[in-house]
């Protein structure tokens, strides 16, 4: 049996925070609709401001969620923590209820055998008084797919699509933050590609050109023509038709009913009728949703029960972005940080506001919303400033050489390779004599195929190790 010591090293029994991107919204959570609003507009008419130029835009409305109080539902607020988490970091949950025991390191569970696990579980379900009979799960962050903010742009033009084509924009909305947010040219392994993850023969059947030379599932406009057809004809026709059938009333506004029309998306129409004949319900709403959740037929499974869950979660998180500067939105939170600071005359205040500004371009790279050559441009910017309020510190960013090595790991996990590079040869600049970042320079340029530079890198590395005494 693993001693008591090392599970409690390996794993944690305390909730650890979250992403510091997601805490920086708290501010717009206190934004909430109130419950007693009735009327609302559908579409929000926002100000994006980007780098070079601001546009209106419009986004769904999504008072609903929280009036009708689907926002405080355990299952959604589960995958909203998930959509914030690190990769490198796991919750591990009760299956039925996606209730979060302990936030660990999901490498070092990895790195445990079975046996270890298994002890580790049970006596979870000892400390928290779980049903032994219940199922444990362990899920690991997914802050590096759930690129909200990037994704802005894309989803206010999906939105002024599905109005052209006379399909509920929510629809376009929520497809586009929970299937491939930011990434046009995703393609799944069941072979469902573009923003809208449409499958090629559901693609051809509304006529969408997919052959070896084109793919029109990767362009917005023709992807936003499928899905929208997909939905009108097929999805809300069944979902309407499986509740008349029950003398089920409804809304096709109401939120419950768009979440069956989005597992008719997701799971195939008559996937959803298995599972929607098995509970055999006679009422809808959220109790119908929830049995949803709990309810295994024919493909209808753990991925499916699971997408509504993220559906919510999505629409959570992407609400506190869009909520947390009002009518405004700024696609880039480090111009936003800094435009703050330039308000402040406070000497300690500006430091604190430019440091603060420095840590948001950094979150600004890793979610793609710059290039790194903005990044490189303010952080030289910042730098000068901070050195001339502060000039006995030289140091103030980054605060050590882990920083941006960090930074180039969760970069690394997206696959942004050039960048990668690029940040840790800036924290070789700060740190010339950093072994570390020498070391990771050398696997980045092997995974990006550059064996020279590797090897550079590499020997390097072992000449500062030895430099330094290490």
């Amino acid at each position: 049996m693993l001693a008591t010591h090392k599970l409690k090293y390996i794993l944690s029994v305390a909730l650890i925070p979250l992403l510091f991107s997601c805490n920086q919204v708290q501010k717009a959570e206190a934004q909430n609709p109130s419950p007693l609003q009735k009327k609302q507009e559908t579409l929000l008419r926002k100000t994006l401001i980007n780098i070079s130029d601001t546009n209106q835009i419009e986004l769904v409305n999504n008072y609903q969620l929280f009036s009708e109080g689907w926002d405080t539902l355990a299952q959604p607020l589960f995958w909203k923590q998930i959509i914030c988490l690190s990769p490198d970091s796991c919750i591990i949950n009760i299956a039925n209820s996606r209730t979060p025991l302990v936030v660990s390191n999901y490498r070092n569970w990895l790195s445990q055998s079975e046996n270890e696990k298994t002890v580790y579980k049970n006596q979870l379900k000892q400390d928290y008084c779980v049903d032994y009979s219940s199922e444990l799960y362990v899920t690991n962050g997914k802050s590096e797919f759930y690129e909200h903010r990037k994704s802005i742009p894309t989803i206010s033009k999906a939105v002024s699509y599905f109005k052209e084509n006379g399909v509920d924009p929510w629809y376009a909305q929520t497809i586009l933050l929970i299937e491939s947010p930011g990434k046009h040219l995703a393609k799944s392994y069941v072979g469902a590609a573009g923003p809208f993850q449409i499958m090629r023969s559901v693609a051809m059947k509304y006529g969408l050109k997919v052959n070896k030379y084109v793919d029109e599932r990767s362009d917005l406009k023709r992807a936003a023509f499928g899905a929208s057809r997909l939905i009108s004809t097929i999805c809300i026709p069944k979902v309407k038709s499986l509740l008349d059938s029950r003398n089920i009333p409804y809304k096709e506004t109401d939120i419950w009913f768009r979440l069956l029309v989005l597992h008719a998306y997701h799971a195939g129409a008559g996937n959803l009728a298995c599972a929607i004949n098995k509970i055999d319900p006679t009422e809808g709403g959220q109790s119908l949703i929830k049995t949803l959740w709990k309810t295994e037929c024919g493909g209808f499974k753990n991925e499916s029960q699971n997408y509504s869950q993220i559906a919510l979660a999505a629409i959570m998180n992407f609400e506190n972005i869009t909520r947390l500067d009002g009518d405004s939105i700024f696609l880039i939170q480090g111009d936003r940080a800094l435009a703050n600071t330039r308000r402040v005359d406070n000497p300690t205040d500006k430091e604190n506001g430019l440091t603060l500004a420095l840590l948001m371009y950094e979150r600004d790279l890793a979610d793609g919303t710059i290039s790194y050559s903005y990044f490189a441009e303010k952080v030289e910017l910042l730098k000068m400033e901070l050195a001339q309020l502060n000039p006995a510190n030289n140091q103030l960013y980054p605060s050590n050489e882990e920083q941006l090595v960090r930074l180039a790991n969760e970069l690394m996990k997206k696959r942004k390779m050039d960048d990668v590079i690029q940040v840790l040869r800036l924290n070789m600049d700060f740190f010339p004599q950093s072994f570390t970042t020498a070391e990771h320079l050398s696997k980045a340029y092997k995974l990006s195929g550059n064996a020279g530079m590797a090897q550079k890198y590499m020997s390097k590395s072992n000449e500062l190790m030895r430099v330094n005494g290490n």
